[in-house]
């Protein structure tokens, strides 16, 4: 009679160990590789907003109209580039127009980019996940260049999360007769009358997306004729 061999109970209980341990194993691969695709694409449609965030920007850069001041709400003069609590304000060119519009208005815009807080009007609430900011780059402009007190600006969502936006400008300064950065576009002297300096271009610092990636870009601008000396 022949005797019947098996596992013994041991034999088992090192068997199952080993395919659980096995399981455990490719499970957590199979969650690594699904985590990384995910932030992968997660990371693919950040690059891909930035781009188009990006590429708005620099066409207003490109075709900013230095000498078109404007006049606000309160009949004041406004230059054709300025920097106030409410954000980065400048006059462009290259408005297209079209002959089946309802109203006549110039191929000039008034452009402004303003950093928003999570749940005001033009940047709807989000649900943060501890600290994360989910703030909100704002892109708006007013259908005609100067404020008779009734105009609205339109708003448009271009860039989401921001947690923070900087501006730098580098201007040819005529006190100085040289070239730096400053914080803020130059502004009429008060004695003269005159631009204090000519902004050539402008620096635009962005931290954005889930990892607070910054980026840095400088935009050359179109300028009023620079000063023999500076050429």
């Amino acid at each position: 009679m022949k005797q019947q061999t098996g596992l013994t109970l041991v034999e088992l209980l090192i068997s199952l160990a080993i395919g659980s341990i096995i399981a455990l194993g490719t499970l957590r691969l199979f969650n690594s590789s699904v985590t990384t695709r995910d932030n992968l694409g997660v990371h693919a449609e950040e690059l891909s907003q930035l781009a188009r965030a990006m590429s708005v920007i620099e066409r207003d850069f490109l075709q900013l109209a230095p000498t078109r001041s404007v006049k606000d709400a309160f009949d004041e003069y406004q230059l054709a580039l300025t920097l106030d609590y409410e954000g980065l304000v400048l006059t462009r060119n290259g408005w297209a127009t079209s002959r089946v519009m309802s109203y006549e208005r110039s191929s000039l815009q008034r452009v402004r980019y303003t950093l928003v807080e999570n749940g005001a009007e033009q940047c709807p609430w989000q649900e943060p996940e501890d600290d994360e900011v989910l703030d909100c780059l704002v892109r708006s402009y007013r259908a005609h260049l100067d404020d008779d007190g009734s105009l609205d600006w339109s708003n448009q969502l271009l860039l989401r999360p921001v947690s923070e936006l900087q501006w730098r400008f580098w201007v040819y300064s005529t006190a100085t007769q040289s070239f730096d950065y400053q914080t803020e576009p130059p502004v009429l002297d008060a004695t003269t009358g005159q631009l204090t300096g000519v902004t050539t271009a402008v620096e635009w610092v962005l931290t954005t997306g889930i990892q607070n990636q910054q980026h840095t870009r400088l935009f050359r601008v179109p300028s009023i004729e620079l000063p023999s000396e500076a050429q």
